[in-house]
């Protein structure tokens, strides 16, 4: 599949999967507008990619949750690329792991607050952003993630699962909408499954629930356990963010389930521990 000539713009671009997402669109010849809330990472990662790919990476430091961040950045690419016809919705964070009933007042207001305004409203505020060009040019391609939790059946993921539920219910009737209109836009719902990326490696524990020492080294046992492909998960989305892909409000999977089936085995064992 090619994408030369397309242009995108991938939020929470600078590390993990978005970081990789955007090294592989380059590749196929894709122009991607790259973004985090780091102007340092921005500049690193922008200067790392100009190295290879030149002109074809731009960027700048955008906050997800405030639309006006997004409204300048897609300003940018319509400037520098003359047009956005794929989102990949990806910025995201896990602000507290651990039993909803060991957060403090204080914890749940401002967890809450942080992961809805990143994961939840910056999706939103993503799309929002970009469907005006797309219906202008009557094209686009919106890949939004959704992530462990979202079904509300995985413990000590309360806050972050009730933010990737909402994207799902966002994604899934902003998919219905578009099936009304004459334009070829298509939103598609990506679960990458669990990865070893900073997302999981560097998030807070909840205080006073467990021993943060001997639980570090659980969940370091886990994602080695794991070890998923980020490669091999990103090459998934480039199906449904071509102009042949079809599907709309479709979710689809960075993993195989049946290779996961005794991943997910040794999981729910390490996960005795860390319960």
């Amino acid at each position: 599949m090619e994408l030369s000539g397309e242009t995108a713009l991938i939020t929470g671009s600078t590390s993990g999967i978005g970081k990789k997402l955007a090294e592989i669109l380059l590749k196929m010849g894709c122009r991607v507008a790259i973004c985090s809330r780091s102007q340092n990472r921005v500049k690193e990662t922008i200067n790392e990619f100009k190295k290879i790919y030149g002109d074809s990476v731009t960027g700048t430091v955008c906050d997800v949750s405030r639309f006006g961040d997004l409204q300048k950045i897609v300003e940018q690419i319509i400037k520098e690329f003359g047009s956005l016809r794929i989102l990949i919705a990806n910025a995201g964070i896990l602000p507290v792991y651990g039993p909803f009933r060991y957060l403090t007042e204080e914890q749940i207001v401002s967890a809450s607050r942080a992961v809805l305004d990143v994961n939840l409203i910056g999706t939103i505020n993503s799309v929002g952003a970009v469907l005006p060009q797309m219906q202008k040019q009557k094209y686009g391609r919106i890949i939004t993630l959704t992530g462990g939790g979202d079904n509300g059946k995985v413990t000590n993921l309360s806050l972050y699962g009730a933010s990737k539920g909402g994207v799902c219910s966002f994604s899934k009737c902003i998919a219905e909408e578009l099936k009304t209109g004459d334009e070829d836009i298509k939103l598609n719902i990506f679960q990458p499954g669990p990865m070893n990326t900073n997302l999981n490696r560097d998030m807070p524990l909840v205080s006073g629930w467990k021993d943060e020492t001997a639980f570090r080294k659980n969940w370091q046992e886990l994602y080695s356990t794991v070890n998923l492909d980020i490669e091999k998960c990103c090459q998934r989305v480039i199906p449904f963010i071509t102009p042949e892909c079809k599907k709309n409000g479709k979710t689809f999977l960075g993993f195989s389930v049946v290779k996961m089936i005794p991943i997910f085995m040794r999981i729910q064992k390490i996960m005795k521990d860390i319960r």
